[in-house]
């Protein structure tokens, strides 16, 4: 499947086929309230206004609607210029009663104007733990990342900076056109103290980001922990849905190897976000820097499919290849993260089909509503209808998966290795975690990556010896694994 720009009524509001009556009247009020010619001194928004104005005309009126539907091929409501590109492990599934894996490589990829090209406002918050632990070098290198990423905003940017210990101070309010030297002297001025509690933190954060929140914004928090929050681990969570809802990623670095590696990825991934591991105080400034560039270098952002399937078929894994590797959480909707300008967004997809029954012509692995927004367009949001469908015959010939979608896996084998590997060790089974370990040990070696090898046998000695894996190790191995994921392995 691929898709380019098909200008039609529903593209015009940023709404999908299926929409209601209610989506299509807020979406009409929506984009009439920012390019009416009372509201926009811009004269390119009056023909636009007229445009909008045109389309809510026919779709707001149902037999009119039911008659420019006619004229419209099934599949009308591609993303304006993002080609959307499936590869699937199988040409066609055989009949069969017996369960069966299909995979899919999703590709989504920009196709700007020259217009498009131009960085996104940003609308972001950078919250900051300062709890004793972070004292000496921590400090200092985020202090000094956080001065770079400040004089790399443009006039039109939102920040705004929040720290929390056992409790949250804003540091700089929410504001654009930022006076530098106060701001450079606020991060200067920072300290450490006291604990980790985070939901202090994050409300703090999503407040701000809220004041200026809009669909023609990134908007973002970037989090930087080195610690574990005690006792609202559920509230946080709770947090990372309504920033989901609102339209708010939210981003990690750990620092170290006492904070929770799972409830970072769980908080972060909720709202299609991820996150990093900092081993040592050098790494922060160029992971840090790394995701105030994927953030200032995005094309379309909050990337989600609110889907469904067949009965019999089950989606059971995804995961985010490019631009930032990350698990993806298994929910409808799925919340792929943020199409870059330049590279795709790349989704490796297993599907369990549990059967395949006899005379199948065809089974729908995923169908649904693919939703994103592009921050720089007049209409933001955008919706588009995704089908992903296989073809079913009795004796069908089981041919090789193509080249391209082999790599992908391979890629992700030694992470799903180690993830594994991670459940068997937590549920008890020594015995499985440690034999998957040793094999993953020697494919890291035949990787290229001795180091990562190194470090899975020396956590092998300390299970065999009783012992369980140290943090540290547990942070490497995961984090290592997952950056081969990335084609230069990075």
């Amino acid at each position: 499947m691929a898709t380019g720009y098909l200008d039609n009524f529903y593209a015009r509001l940023g709404v999908g086929k299926r929409a209601t009556a209610d989506d299509i009247r807020h979406a009409y009020h929506a984009a009439a309230r920012r390019l009416h010619p009372d509201a926009s001194a811009n004269p390119d928004d009056t023909e636009l206004f007229l445009q909008i104005q045109e389309a809510y005309e026919i779709l707001s009126n149902p037999q009119k609607r039911q008659d420019y539907d006619k004229l419209l091929p099934d599949d009308i409501d591609p993303p304006a210029d993002v080609m959307v590109n499936a590869i699937y492990s199988r040409s066609i599934l055989p009949t069969m009663e017996s369960a069966q894996l299909v995979y899919v490589l999703m590709d989504l990829l920009s196709r700007p104007t020259e217009e498009d090209r131009k960085k996104p406002s940003l609308n972001v918050c950078l919250l900051l733990d300062t709890s004793t632990s972070m004292s000496g070098q921590r400090l200092e290198m985020v202090k000094s990342t956080a001065t770079t990423m400040v004089k790399a905003l443009q006039p039109e940017d939102y920040f705004s900076l929040i720290t929390f210990n056992d409790r949250a101070e804003v540091i700089v309010s929410a504001e654009r056109g930022v006076d530098l030297g106060r701001v450079e002297a606020r991060i200067s001025q920072l300290n450490t103290g006291g604990g980790t509690e985070m939901l202090h933190g994050l409300k703090a954060a999503m407040n701000e980001v809220a004041r200026n929140l809009g669909p023609s914004f990134v908007n973002q928090i970037l989090l930087v922990t080195d610690g574990r929050t005690y006792g609202d681990d559920a509230a946080c969570l709770e947090v990372a849905d309504f920033a989901s809802n609102r339209g708010i990623t939210i981003s990690g670095l750990g620092i170290g190897h006492e904070w929770n590696d799972e409830f970072l990825d769980e908080l972060c991934r909720k709202t299609g976000g991820s996150s990093s591991y900092a081993a040592r105080p050098d790494d922060i400034r160029r992971l840090l820097e790394k995701q105030f560039q994927n953030i200032s270098r995005t094309y379309a952002n909050n990337v989600s499919i609110a889907y469904k399937s067949s009965p019999d078929v089950e989606l059971r894994y995804a995961f985010r290849l490019s631009p930032d590797p990350s698990a993806l959480r298994i929910a409808t909707p799925v919340h792929f993260g943020n199409i870059p300008l330049g590279p795709s967004l790349s989704v490796l997809m297993e599907f369990l089909i549990h059967r395949v029954p006899e005379g199948s012509r065809e089974i729908t692995l995923l169908d649904g509503d693919l939703n994103l927004k592009i921050p720089t367009r007049k209409i933001p949001d955008t919706t588009a209808r995704v089908s992903l469908a296989r073809p079913a015959a009795k004796d069908a010939e089981v041919e090789p998966p193509p080249q391209v979608l082999v790599k992908a896996m391979s890629r992700l084998s030694l992470y799903r290795m180690q993830e594994k590997a991670r459940q068997e060790i937590e549920a008890g089974d020594i015995e499985k975690g440690t034999a998957r370990l040793n094999s993953l040990a020697v494919q890291l070696l035949s990787a290229g990556r001795p180091d990562l090898a190194h470090t899975v046998r020396l956590e092998l000695k300390n299970l065999q010896n009783g012992n369980s894996v140290s943090e540290d190790s547990k942070k490497q191995i995961k984090y290592g694994t997952r950056a081969l994921v990335l084609p230069n392995g990075e």
